[in-house]
């Protein structure tokens, strides 16, 4: 587990890194000595060829001279120059040679020739006279003549290779031990750094269905491992939101469902007892029916819910005349309305056709649940007012009442599935506590706002904002 784990990941990372680039260093830092210090030899060399040069001129022009062997090693020795010099006639020949020269000569190249031959002095590196590598100038005394007297200087690169050899073991005794160094350097940075993932690991592990209410400590880091906590803790919390509201629909959905079965038991049970006519039985028949249809409304709303939320309830999208589909549900709201003597109003302040991209027959289920909801909760003789106006691309449409209000503690939990205001009054009236909430998942699945203001006692208005291109646009939501 040690060798997979992200800490001895990191510092191997860390040390392969490091060794390349501590190899990458030793071999570009030993390149730039080495050639720094044959450019210094190459300026040795051209300045002792240039002085024999102009000493083998001297010789040259003074007839008197004699024995120029003698008087060149005699001018080395006094300019203190150690380097092999050998001087070259017109043929080609040695004329004279240093006393450091002896079983060995300077050889001549091919490449030194051409190149001398056209009056430009040639430098190269021999491997094969000594045990160390010497370098080496060809110099012309005559740069314009072809046939020049040549001066050719040498330097052993023993001192400079035995510098470099020391260089080389230096780098090959330091670095392992360097890199030792800072990797358990990185080791111990690597677990420092890594400790309050072991901390949220260990935490998390503590954290199951029982206890979802457990949040991570938080530090004031403001670090990637903060911004991690405060993720956990914000999936935490959403999953703390989403088992409660599993378990409160499954109590609820179970009592919805127990409460019709009981009175379809009960009833059926009686009636098997003590009908004695056909009437009897019919009634009993006919309240069984109404909890099935009941049963049968909380089952579709529970499956519309559930796919929706799956994505398997998509939206038909359409363009569609949105003025149309208002005046139909006012005409439908005040059929609604007539029994309980409801005046509807309908305030449509707009200059022109409003055409709505949307799901129509959603949208008109949306309202019409809404409308119904406004004249079921409102008194006799009350008022439903619906009102649509545009505001920069979207579409605002308020339903009033002035019904008996929702108190504002409940104001939060309304779009709540199977949340009732008041259990027994919603029984007697046959909802089952899901309008809302598919009022408002239609609302959301056309990227707009729903929100409520009530008075007890006064009303209550539910506003709709709708963006008239489709989904996709959201209106900013004012608080």
């Amino acid at each position: 587990m040690v060798f997979r784990s992200i800490r001895f990941r990191l510092t191997l990372w860390y040390a392969i890194s490091l060794a390349v680039v501590l190899a990458a260093s030793g071999f570009g830092l030993s390149l730039y000595i080495y050639n720094n210090q044959i450019s210094h030899v190459d300026d040795r060399l051209l300045l002792i060829a240039t002085d024999v040069s102009a000493f083998n001129l001297t010789l040259h022009q003074n007839p008197l001279a004699t024995d120029a062997c003698e008087q060149l090693e005699a001018f080395l020795r006094q300019r203190n120059w150690g380097e092999y010099v050998q001087i070259l006639n017109e043929r080609g020949n040695i004329a004279c040679s240093s006393t450091n020269l002896k079983e060995f000569s300077l050889p001549l190249g091919k490449l030194a020739l051409q190149n001398t031959r056209i009056g430009i002095p040639f430098l190269e590196t021999l491997d094969t006279l000594e045990h160390h590598p010497i370098r080496m100038v060809t110099f012309p005394v005559s740069p314009q003549d072809r046939n020049s007297t040549l001066i050719q200087v040498g330097h052993s690169l023993a001192t400079i290779e035995h510098e470099m050899a020391d260089l080389r073991l230096t780098f090959l005794l330091v670095t392992p031990a360097a890199l030792l160094l800072i990797s358990l350097g990185a080791w111990l940075l690597a677990g420092k750094a890594l400790s309050p993932v072991a901390r949220i690991t260990r935490t998390v592990r503590r954290i199951n269905a029982e206890n979802l209410s457990q949040r991570l400590p938080v530090e004031e880091t403001q670090d990637e491992i903060s911004e991690l906590v405060e993720t956990f803790n914000s999936m935490l919390e959403d999953l703390e939101g989403a088992f409660r509201r599993i378990k409160q629909f499954s109590g609820d959905a179970s009592h919805e469902l127990r409460t019709p079965l009981t009175i379809l038991r009960g009833e059926t049970e009686v009636a098997l007892r003590w009908a004695k006519d056909p009437e009897e039985f019919r009634k009993t028949l006919a309240s069984n029916m109404e909890e099935i249809n009941r049963m049968g409304r909380i089952i579709e709303d529970l499956l519309t819910l559930a796919k929706s939320e799956s994505g398997e309830l998509p939206l038909v999208l359409t363009q569609f005349s949105f003025c149309d589909l208002i005046q139909e549900l006012y005409l439908q709201a005040r059929t609604l309305a007539e029994t309980k003597r409801i005046t509807v109003g309908l305030q449509l302040q707009v200059t022109e056709e409003i055409m709505l991209r949307g799901d129509e027959l959603r949208l008109r289920q949306m309202f019409l649940n809404l409308i119904s909801n406004a004249i079921k909760y409102t008194v006799d003789g009350g008022r439903v007012d619906i009102a649509v106006v545009t505001d920069s691309g979207f579409v605002v449409i308020s339903i009033a009442d002035t019904g008996i209000g929702i108190p504002e503690e409940h104001l939060p939990h309304i779009f709540d599935r199977f949340y009732r205001i008041d259990e027994a009054r919603n029984r007697e009236d046959g909802g089952t506590g899901l309008g809302l909430s598919i009022v408002k998942w239609i609302v959301d699945a056309h990227h707009g706002n729903i929100r409520v203001n009530s008075t007890p006692g006064k009303g209550s208005t539910f506003t709709v904002i709708l963006p008239i291109s489709g989904p996709g646009v959201r209106h900013p939501v004012k608080r």
